[in-house]
């Protein structure tokens, strides 16, 4: 084993047992939850991990995620070791585990295993589920979890297919989770070779000049080999962006259901295609044309409605799709260009469906002001007098960077400042703050459902008031982020708390206690949590009594309803639970902020984020006048007709630096001019 993975395999390890020790967790709970978050984030997997751990001779089931909408499975289970020696993962074991998820499936599927299993327990939703929506599952994917590194004499085996399910193996042993991590990439490579799954060719047309920086092409594509595509790789095709995500995971279009189930010889006609980029292609000149062999990483940036209407179709109508053809605008992009050119190509193909919240890739402004802030802002002192800092990943792998190439020293004391354990995602940052806006049934349906429900707002906002979003957001999300960890940590320790469900009491716990300070017209006192990176000892108290209420009751649902997890996802779950009459202390109440003294706080913050504005305006007026851009910004001005004589004589200022200088307000003025040229397509080094 080489050191760099050996290294990665007892870090890991570390985080495990971090995890476990912090919310009083098994240890194989926290491997498979930490395991699961890592392909969540890398598009592995597009629904978040449940816990479902059950075992018995002959079978082992750890946990599951389920996508009803495109019928896909995941099924997991896990060989954890915490033995650092117990390093190879064998065949023999393989096998074993594949079989013992195999016969809970099995048994779920073709009879009523679940009338054995303890109904509050997750794994009998699951089995439920199997059972009684054994006609919507299409894929079912083992997947096989481990910190063991897979035997290089160890076979994977092979898919199969029923009459109606396709069976998936896969197995993730530690040294592919370094892969992943050591790529630094957001999923793992698509390769697709055509010549090996579609008989028909793939023809297509250059739509580039030799002498561009990029290269584009326009094809069709015959829609079976479309639904193969999105069936066998599904969100991994779809760009990580808030649109895309909606557009595959809303409900399908009634009028493309329509014409491909009724009128599919107009489909073509009727449709505006898919917008697509990948980032290398092979190609073959033939008789007939230039033909596609092979495509590397393939995105649908737009048209993931489209895309899944066509597989719906199949799928659940069984509609023949002989007869659909789709358009493809087909662009090449180098890795290096992929944050850079991805975004504008999503953006620009989608004009006529603006979403502010868009493109809230990992490079959106809001991102890059809450990563700031994480990086400069120290918590107050402890009692020993020591300060460290929360770290806000606005991309995946952020951290693991941070660390890399680095001595046992110099890690230490990088971890010493930014301890793991204060690692947040934007995954993570959407689910502390939508709990506090009552919507807990959203946050129980996924982090993605709960980033894109909190990307549509904070996009809209970030537009309408940006400066909304200044250090006193950043401290109040950190609190909501402390608060979050301590109601984890007061559900795993208490004695009522059964294992399952954890996740959905949690959102629904704090959800409830929003609610209470909603209904006095006051404000929860975030600063004060901040300031003291704890709660208040009220606080806690009024969690210990709210949590195990709401846990009861989330776990006992009304009459008929039999499947917790999917009763947590609906409002009527979230009406259910804020009707209960929950007593709090008193001092609970006298904590809270008067709606002035909120405004007061608020207030304040707003002036020194426009000061911190303009600072920022400045500083990157000098660094491009350094690099002599600002000429060249506003030629590209002129040309387009974007800019008012005020911007022009402002920017003529600015290429004169250092002989003339601008003022914060003057400065403010002609970045604000520079990003309204970047939306329309200019493009700075």
């Amino acid at each position: 084993m080489s050191e760099p993975l050996e290294n990665f395999r007892e870090s890991f390890l570390q985080a495990v047992y971090t995890a476990a020790e912090a919310e009083e967790n098994f240890y194989e709970s926290s491997f498979l939850e930490l395991y699961a978050k890592e392909l969540l984030e890398s598009g592995e997997i597009d629904n978040e991990l449940e816990l479902s751990h059950w075992s018995e001779t002959g079978i082992k089931i750890d946990g599951y995620s389920y996508n009803e909408d495109d019928g896909i499975l995941n099924l997991f289970v896990s060989i954890f070791s915490s033995d650092l020696n117990s390093k190879s993962l064998t065949q023999t074991e393989v096998n074993q585990a594949f079989k013992r998820i195999e016969n809970f499936f099995d048994k779920s599927f073709n009879k009523k295993y679940y009338s054995k299993l303890e109904e509050s327990t997750a794994v009998y939703d699951l089995a439920y589920q199997i059972y009684q929506g054994k006609k919507n599952i299409s894929t079912v994917k083992y997947y096989l979890l481990s910190n063991k590194i897979l035997s290089e004499r160890a076979e994977v085996k092979p898919a199969k297919q029923s009459e109606e399910i396709n069976f998936i193996y896969n197995i993730w042993d530690i040294s592919r989770l370094f892969r992943m991590d050591a790529s630094n990439q957001q999923k793992e490579d698509i390769y697709i070779n055509f010549d090996e799954i579609s008989s028909e060719p793939l023809y297509c047309l250059p739509a580039h000049l030799d002498t561009q920086e990029y290269k584009s092409y326009l094809l069709v594509i015959h829609g079976t080999l479309l639904a193969m595509l999105y069936h066998q790789y599904g969100a991994r095709l779809l760009e990580q962006n808030v649109r895309t995500f909606l557009q595959a995971r809303g409900k399908v279009n009634k009028g493309l259901r329509n014409t491909i189930i009724n009128q599919p010889e107009k489909f073509f006609a009727y449709n505006n295609g898919l917008t697509t980029t990948a980032e290398d292609i092979e190609l073959e000149e033939t008789k007939q044309g230039l033909k596609i062999k092979s495509l590397k990483n393939l995105q649908i940036v737009n048209g993931g409605q489209t895309t899944a209407s066509i597989y719906s179709a199949m799928r659940k109508d069984k509609a023949d799709l002989s007869k659909i053809f789709v358009q493809v605008k087909l662009t090449i992009v180098a890795p290096d260009q992929v944050n850079e050119l991805v975004p504008k190509i999503s953006e620009y193909a989608n004009t006529q469906n603006k979403v502010n919240a868009a493109d809230f890739f990992s490079n959106h402004p809001f991102h890059i002001r809450i990563e700031d802030f994480s990086r400069r802002v120290y918590t107050p002192a402890d009692e020993m007098g020591k300060q460290n800092k929360w770290f806000y990943e606005r991309a995946r792998g952020q951290y693991q960077d941070m660390l890399a190439h680095k001595t046992k020293a110099e890690k230490k004391k990088i971890q010493l400042e930014y301890p793991k354990h204060q690692l947040i995602t934007k995954t993570d940052l959407s689910k502390f703050e939508n709990v506090w806006k009552c919507i807990p049934h959203t946050v129980a349906k996924g982090a993605q459902y709960s980033f894109i429900e909190y990307a549509k707002e904070i996009g809209k906002l970030w537009e309408k008031n940006e400066k909304e979003y200044n250090e006193l957001f950043y401290k109040s999300a950190i609190a909501k982020a402390i608060i979050f960890k301590t109601t984890e940590a007061t559900i795993s320790n208490s004695s009522w708390f059964v294992r399952d469900y954890r996740a959905q009491a949690v959102a629904y716990s704090i959800s409830y206690l929003a609610n209470i300070v909603k209904k006095q017209d006051k404000y929860f006192n975030f600063l004060d949590v901040w300031n003291h990176q704890r709660v208040s000892e009220a606080t806690q108290n009024a969690l210990d009594i709210i949590t195990e209420q709401v846990y009861m009751e989330l776990t006992n649902p009304p009459a008929g309803i039999t499947n917790v997890g999917q009763w947590a996802k609906k409002e009527g779950c979230w009406d259910t639970i804020q009707k209960l009459d929950i007593e709090i202390p008193q001092e609970f109440y006298e904590e809270l902020l008067e709606k002035q003294d909120f405004e007061i706080e608020k207030k304040q913050a707003k002036k020194i984020q426009r000061i911190d504005n303009a600072i920022e305006a400045q500083k990157l007026v000098f660094e491009l006048a350094e690099k002599n851009k600002w000429c060249e910004i506003k030629e590209f001005g002129i040309e387009n007709d974007m800019l008012t004589q005020m911007e022009i004589d402002l920017i003529d200022i600015a290429c004169a630096i250092p002989n003339k200088i601008l003022s914060e307000k003057q400065a403010l003025v002609i970045v604000n001019a520079l990003h309204n040229l970047e939306e329309i397509g200019l493009i700075l080094p």
